[in-house]
């Protein structure tokens, strides 16, 4: 482990920089005040009349091929002029030249070196200039690199692009241009790069020189490619059970930490390591490693007598529990890794940790007679890396959103080892890692890729019941399309005769869009036709004792399947006994009726549903509310507060009383209306805030009679509604 941690240090610790080979920004418009000999100053946006003038003191811009300077237009096209001929008015240019090296020097990794830009060229393009890919090559002694100053000019075509290792950047200003914007391109000279033609205007830049000051190391873009090369070599020759963990060397909050962000060397370095280990076919990925630790603070004083107890920048004297973890992973096309277990020692680091301040700190405060604790959390830049051999393992422990994460990334790349793929195969037949509800929000659609890309066709045929209950529900019917047109007919009615033994309503109601789903398409009519039969012995199976309410889809998709397939009128009969079964009055309200009258198909489910809701409400309607026929009230059912209605019994089956005062203090009161509150009593109470104690008036009322009379007239309008519709 030692060698191999001493083998990666060191090819990581001659990375220096950003990793980035080009640097490609806009910014607020600066008037440079740019005056050329010979014609005065440019006014910008740049326009036609300029540019033709300034075509007549500019010349052609040849190119560096070796030792010579050639020109030649097929190479290269487009006019210049050279750096003495041209002086800035402006004393804000300088300025503005400087924050844009600042800005180069960050992007690039370069803020621990002296850099100046000296002026080389401007360079105008007009329709149809361009240059070939090319390198630039060193016009003055310390030069590592070139700087182009777009200013606004209405153009289009004449990218730059860009070149380096595979990798490509495209500085397309075309857009901004014209817009009172300034745009600049920062590259090594090591870089090739071209300017594409241009369509159409007139694109004006300046050239700069950037160069290195002072003595020391030379600026140069390293090659990512050959670190990483090395890297893999490496890791190859170092096999491990665990993944490697890399720490980078500096520490992110996890709201601020993504590839883009990183600092300093840690860029080219985690690009290394990515590199190489897709060199490998291995799996990488940027994360934080978290070390937390909680302790006592210096001079805390338990019990509350320390002078600087709850300061968050006391030193920790006293670790009462530390950890580390990963918490957080950049986003990429890889899925995240979780239960990765490791220790200290497993880290693969040129530091100590906790060395340096954590990046978070907290205090707990003082908790009772106890002083307050600290909390320091330590968020360190690492790449893990890890093979496709560990990777088969660490699947097995991962939790189900993760599981069908790493399934669905298999079957979007195809990019699976034969341990992975037994793996898998694994999981899914053991049931992932929930239990048979399945788990929120998860993505269970890739389980039928899987299966398909895999040709397991048996799959579904030996999974036990409530896992395949559970998978039925979860997969999409899109999905299950795909499986119906894939499998064997013989296989589907398999898994339908399985469903369907002992389907709860999830399932049943998942059947009946499926059937529906089907049915659409030429290769899975006949399967629907035969589900469609089947229907009335699955609905045998269903426990509709407990009076099971259909959602109004399911219902519709019963109407559906009814009118595509014209069953008989007992299989009409038969499906619709669950739905005619439950009397249960806010249903045929919020969910049956509604849905029945919005139908616009009137099919014989349709009239049998209609005729039910017919018959219950008219037996409702016959049987209109009645006014009590005097001031008795019933006592509620209920065995709270006893006592209470103990002592309103005889008042409430008076006939003729109507008003009870009750003189009493607040919190009997009190006790009292909330035991009114609490049952569904025809009972109301005022508060006479006269005499000492005050009194509550109870008052007896008509609620109830009047819930029952508002019911009454909303089935009467729901009655009259089906009759007419």
């Amino acid at each position: 482990m030692q060698h191999l941690k001493t083998s990666i240090l060191e090819c990581l610790r001659d990375l220096k920089g950003s990793g980035k080979f080009a640097d490609v920004q806009t910014t607020d418009f600066v008037f440079p005040g740019l005056q050329v000999e010979g014609l005065g100053e440019i006014a910008f946006p740049f326009q036609e009349l300029q540019a033709k003038a300034l075509i007549q003191v500019a010349r052609k811009a040849p190119f560096g091929h070796g030792s010579e300077t050639i020109l030649d237009t097929d190479v290269r096209s487009a006019w210049e002029i050279d750096a003495d001929k041209l002086s800035f008015t402006n004393p804000q240019w300088a300025k503005f030249l400087n924050q844009t090296i600042i800005k180069i020097k960050k992007e690039l990794g370069l803020e621990e070196y002296t850099v100046e830009a000296n002026l080389y060229k401007l360079l105008l393009y007009e329709k149809g200039d361009f240059f070939l890919p090319h390198k630039d090559s060193e016009k003055e002694s310390g030069m590592f690199g070139s700087l182009v100053v777009g200013f606004p000019s209405k153009y289009t075509g004449g990218e730059l692009v860009v070149r380096f290792e595979g990798e490509e950047q495209v500085a397309d200003f075309s857009r901004d241009a014209g817009n009172y914007r300034i745009n600049f391109s920062a590259f090594y000279a090591d870089c090739d790069h071209e300017v594409k033609p241009l369509e159409s205007g007139y694109r004006i830049c300046l050239v700069y020189n950037l160069v290195q000051k002072k003595t020391g190391a030379k600026i140069e873009l390293q090659s990512v490619n050959s670190h990483a090369d090395k890297l893999a070599g490496v890791l190859a020759k170092n096999p491990r059970e665990k993944p490697y963990i890399i720490l980078l060397g500096h520490q992110y909050t996890p709201a601020n930490f993504a590839y883009e962000r990183l600092k300093l060397n840690d860029r080219c370095r985690a690009e290394a390591l990515l590199r190489a280990a897709k060199n490998l076919g291995f799996y990488a990925k940027l994360c934080l490693i978290t070390s937390f630790k909680e302790g006592l603070p210096a001079d805390s004083g338990y019990y509350g007598y320390g002078e600087v107890a709850g300061d968050d920048d006391a030193e920790m004297v006293e670790v009462f529990d530390e950890w580390l973890d990963i918490e957080h992973w950049d986003q990429n096309e890889l899925p995240v890794l979780g239960s990765v277990k490791f220790e200290e020692d497993d880290l693969i680091t040129s530091f100590s940790l906790d060395e340096d301040e954590p990046i978070v700190k907290e205090s707990t405060g003082y908790m009772g007679n106890y002083g307050p604790d600290l909390l320091h959390w330590y968020h360190y830049g690492a790449v893990v890396i890890w093979s496709p051999v560990q990777n088969a393992q660490l699947l097995r422990n991962q939790k189900t959103t993760n599981q069908l994460e790493w399934i669905d990334y298999f079957n979007r790349t195809g990019q699976v080892s034969t341990k992975e793929i037994k793996a898998v195969n694994d999981i899914l037949s053991a049931g992932l890692n929930d239990d048979i509800h399945g788990t929120i929000d998860a993505n269970y659609n890739v389980v039928a890729d899987w299966l398909i890309q895999q040709k397991n066709s048996s799959f579904f045929l030996h999974t036990d019941c409530d896992r395949l209950q559970m998978l039925f529900v979860k997969i999409d019917v899109d999905s299950w399309q795909k499986m119906w047109e894939w499998l064997p007919e013989k296989s589907s009615l398999h898994i339908f005769g399985r469903l369907g033994n002992n389907p709860d309503l999830p399932v049943f109601e998942k059947i009946l869009s499926i059937i529906c789903h089907m049915a659409l398409s030429p290769k899975t009519i006949v399967l629907a036709q035969k589900q469609t039969k089947a229907l009335p012995k699955y609905v045998k199976n269903l426990d509709y004792i407990t009076s099971i309410q259909f959602s109004a889809g399911a219902i519709s998709d019963l109407m559906w399947i009814e009118n595509k397939f014209s069953p008989d009128h007992r299989w009409v009969k038969e499906v619709s006994q669950p739905i005619v079964s439950n009397t249960d009055l806010k249903y045929l309200h919020k969910t049956l009726a509604p849905l029945l009258l919005s139908e616009r198909t009137k099919t014989s489910l349709h009239q049998i549903l209609v005729e039910f809701c017919k018959t219950f409400l008219q037996k409702r309607a016959e049987n209109k509310p009645q006014p009590p026929a005097d001031w008795r009230r019933s006592l509620p059912d209920s065995r709270y507060n006893e006592k209470i209605w103990k002592m309103l019994q005889s008042f409430m089956e008076s006939p003729f009383e109507h008003v009870f005062d009750l003189k009493r203090k607040m919190a009997e009161r009190s006790e009292v209306e909330e035991a009114i509150k609490r049952e569904k009593v025809d009972l109301s109470t005022t508060t006479i805030r006269k005499g000492s104690p005050h009194t509550l008036r109870i008052s007896k009322t008509r609620e109830s009679f009047e819930r029952e009379l508002k019911k009454w007239k909303k089935d009467v309008n729901l009655l009259k509604q089906l009759m007419t519709n």
